[in-house]
């Protein structure tokens, strides 16, 4: 590609968002930064298989666990969840948002429709989690993991911001890709290690990264 293409096609990509790549590519060379922008997409790509199975695994186990435990589909409606203001703030948009689409919401369509950050946020300190949530039933929903409750919910909510940044199409390609690829991987193994091993054995991000420009 010669450069004049490069510099076109990055305006129509915004000059602004392209200005970083130009300048992790050492300057003003636009065909480098079109070419790392295009390998950050591809390495977004690759780390949407492992994020989706972490998600749809912990959303999957903590549900199991909260249902079992507190004796009811809709286990947030239980007066011993006792869920803290940003907890009950997502039911009720869940709850809503299936209204607006002319569905009567079943518990587990909320379940299905509530963020990968309601999920994480039962692991932080909320109103009382530890003693309420993570004691009584969350933890048997990570059988791998053996250490406390604060430390899980920090690995969980960094896999959080960096999905997070993936979906906003951020830029990922200066970070530490392999801890972030192997952070996950561990985490599926908490759950469950034939998991893991299976979106170890399909991921494709190894493959990915032996191709950065």
């Amino acid at each position: 590609m010669q450069e004049a293409e490069a510099r076109r096609l990055c305006t129509l990509l915004s000059p602004l968002r392209l200005a970083e790549y130009q300048l992790a590519c050492g300057g003003g060379d636009a065909v480098a930064a079109l070419r790392l922008h295009c390998w950050n997409t591809e390495i977004s790509e690759a780390f949407y298989g492992p994020l989706q199975y972490l998600e749809v695994a912990m959303r999957s186990v903590m549900t199991r666990e909260l249902t079992g435990y507190l004796g009811r589909d809709a286990w947030w409606n239980d007066p011993r969840a006792q869920l803290a203001y940003g907890g009950r703030q997502r039911i009720s948009e869940a709850e809503q948002k299936l209204q607006r689409i002319g569905l009567t919401p079943t518990p587990h369509m909320v379940s299905e429709e509530l963020p990968f950050g309601f999920y994480v946020s039962l692991l932080g300190p909320g109103n009382g989690y530890d003693q309420r949530l993570w004691r009584t039933a969350l933890y048997r929903a990570f059988p791998g993991y053996r250490g406390r409750r604060r430390l899980l919910h920090r690995q969980v909510d960094h896999l959080r911001i960096f999905r997070n940044k993936i979906a906003h199409h951020g830029p990922i390609h200066h970070r530490h890709l392999v801890a972030d690829h192997e952070a996950i991987l561990q985490c599926l193994g908490y759950i469950d290690a034939g998991l893991a091993t299976m979106v170890r054995h399909h991921s494709r991000v190894p493959e990915v990264l032996g191709r950065r420009p």
